[in-house]
């Protein structure tokens, strides 16, 4: 078993300012803001919490990375299905209230004690284990902000439940509705499209 992480007795904090906007990809006809897993499930996203005590929300801060961490999971992806994007939304959502994120990105990681595969690597178990403990911490953080294992050019952001009366969607839209900014997603990750 993994120890508990030695955090310190003051977390590096970064205030993400009201009316601040994220973006999710998610199945049409669901909430778009959507805390996981559900009760009685076992947890399986990277910050999710092992003892199931809270829920987590993942965003990004571009359309960018979130299109490459719904669709460029289980690398190598070369072509996608129409009806996966067809059957997705894109969703804008606001911060209403100023929230604190812990980075686990840049002189974080020294202050942390941590090196970037907490938030790139493919033990879920550790960064499952880091979540609680930054989730327990005094400084009571509101989520994570991190790398995108899948685009590091940006950022994503997993947002404990306790802060989810601090974000409202804005927009809600087919993935699929604007040619061009789909091609344009396409040729940036060098995608193929199917029936």
């Amino acid at each position: 078993m993994t120890p508990k992480p030695a955090l310190p007795k003051r977390l590096p904090l970064r205030r993400v300012k009201a009316g601040s906007r994220w973006m999710r990809i998610h199945a049409q006809g669901r909430n778009a803001v959507w805390f996981g897993p559900s009760p009685g499930r076992q947890p399986i996203h990277r910050f999710d919490d092992p003892e199931g005590r809270f829920r987590v929300c993942y965003f990004g801060t571009t359309l960018e990375v979130c299109f490459a961490e719904t669709f460029l999971r289980n690398p190598p992806v070369r072509i996608l299905a129409l009806d996966d994007l067809a059957g997705r939304s894109i969703a804008t959502v606001e911060v209403r209230r100023d929230l604190q994120l812990v980075p686990i990105h840049g002189s974080s990681l020294a202050r942390l004690g941590v090196t970037a595969e907490l938030a790139s690597g493919i033990d879920y178990a550790g960064s499952q284990l880091w979540s609680r403990a930054l989730w327990e911490h005094n400084d009571k953080p509101d989520g994570i902000l991190y790398r995108s294992r899948h685009d590091d050019s940006a950022l994503c952001v997993a947002v404990y439940d306790r802060a989810k009366d601090g974000l409202a969607i804005v927009g809600d839209r087919s993935l699929a509705e604007d040619d061009r900014q789909l091609a344009r997603l396409l040729r940036r990750y060098g995608l193929g499209l199917t029936n």
